[in-house]
């Protein structure tokens, strides 16, 4: 301690950190290991979350227009409309909300929550919902099997897209 003037003593400081910022509690290498990890964790969870495909039988087993609440288990509808087999989801775009066939009419798939209907490619035609159903990949393998990727999402948008539907005939 040192005397000065205006004060009796003054303590000056001697050590080297003069900040007055708090330590960080992490450091780089630190934070790079706990960032690092969180990553690796995230892709993971994503990995795990893939969901196989499903085989829905033979191309020859959908021979009508119609709507399939077969695999609804799955989470998706098997629908041929118009020479196309595609497989949409069971969940309104809405808000969530799980729809099913709609008991009034067969060729229409409603929402059980707010009511929104769609008519049978998809297409929201009454209620809040504003966009079609989302569908999922969907190929025929080599032994004529059709295959559903409920990993691999269309939207409204993209519904003209490769492996969003199959040609029937």
């Amino acid at each position: 301690m040192s005397t000065d003037k205006n004060h009796s003593s003054v303590h000056r400081c001697t050590c080297r950190e003069t900040s007055r910022r708090p330590r960080l509690l992490l450091d780089r290498r630190r934070f790079l290991a706990v960032g690092s990890g969180c990553v690796l964790g995230a892709l993971g969870g994503v990995a795990a979350d893939k969901l196989p495909p499903v085989d829905i039988g033979a191309l020859t087993k959908f021979s009508e227009d119609g709507i399939s609440e077969e695999f609804t288990k799955n989470d998706f509808f098997v629908i041929r409309y118009q020479g196309r087999l595609f497989a949409a989801s069971t969940t309104c775009p809405h808000m969530g909300s799980l729809l099913q066939r709609d008991s009034q009419d067969a060729t229409r798939i409603k929402c059980t929550t707010h009511g929104s209907v769609f008519d049978g490619e998809g297409l929201a035609t009454v209620g809040p919902a504003s966009s079609g159903l989302v569908r999922h990949g969907i190929s025929v393998n080599k032994d004529g099997h059709v295959m559903v990727d409920p990993s691999k999402e269309f939207h409204q948008d993209k519904w003209g897209d490769k492996g969003c539907y199959v040609e029937v005939k």
